[in-house]
């Protein structure tokens, strides 16, 4: 069994998007799985220089391509005849993470403070469990969702790269864990469709945007990131879902 990757659900940038609090009203009835997507806000682009310190990142909002609505419904359609419910969240309990006081740069770098954030939203909603759907880093430098482009006319890369975390709804202790991926984890798999660590396509150079604020109208990068994002949350949350279910 690989070690669980490092927990990291987003990283400081010199722009930090809104993060809007949901609009649609609050659903009602009983829940069996809360669902908390914390996915769909950002998209990274990444020009990689020579050396790791000429790196530029960039971050911009894409709430409009409804990614985190898409999580929900990869976990409604993993889970056929169970109640499932999105737990709604603002961003200042997004910043807080379940701590009396917010940090400034809110990291969720440990395993406690997404158990602490589920707690938190917990006390809205009960559920028998929270399946947590958050961004984290592959084999490389890329992180989350965002496209990358290497020096030297080297790869452009368009990832979506998740992980899934399962909270007993009762105890909150953590019952299932993965990466979300779209091929089987293995040596073979990851050096010839994985290169990342996670999913991932190279795209045409022409593809990387201009200008930052290009990036939420372009239909390339949007589908491109719901495809993969729809692959490979329908190839792990099944099998978790149903292994955290007989725990």
């Amino acid at each position: 069994m690989q070690p669980a990757p490092k927990i990291e659900l987003a990283r400081p940038a010199v722009r930090k998007p809104a993060i809007v609090t949901p609009s649609a009203p609050v659903e009602s009835g009983p829940c069996q799985i809360g669902v908390i997507p914390i996915v769909g806000i950002v998209f990274m682009v990444e020009k990689f220089g020579p050396v790791t310190f000429l790196d530029r990142y960039s971050r911009v909002s894409v709430a409009a391509w409804g990614l985190d609505d898409l999580v929900v419904s990869r976990v409604r359609a993993a889970s056929p005849g169970s109640p499932v419910r999105r737990i709604p969240f603002t961003r200042e309990e997004l910043k807080s993470g379940g701590r009396d006081q917010p940090r400034l740069f809110a990291s969720y770098r440990m395993a406690s403070d997404i158990e602490n954030f589920v707690r938190l939203l917990a006390t809205k909603v009960r559920c028998e469990r929270y399946v947590v759907v958050h961004r984290h880093g592959g084999s490389q430098r890329e992180f989350g969702i965002g496209i990358s482009q290497y020096p030297l006319n080297g790869p452009t890369h368009l990832f979506a790269m998740t992980y899934i975390r399962v909270y007993d709804g009762a105890t909150f202790s953590l019952i299932g864990e993965a990466a979300a991926l779209t091929t089987e984890d293995t040596f073979a798999e990851r050096l010839m469709h994985n290169s990342l660590g996670g999913p991932s396509m190279q795209v045409d150079q022409a593809a990387f945007p201009e200008k930052p604020a290009d990036v939420p109208n372009n239909p390339l990068l949007r589908d491109g990131v719901r495809t993969m994002l729809t692959k490979s949350l329908d190839k792990t949350l099944p099998g978790l879902l149903q292994r955290a279910s007989q725990r």
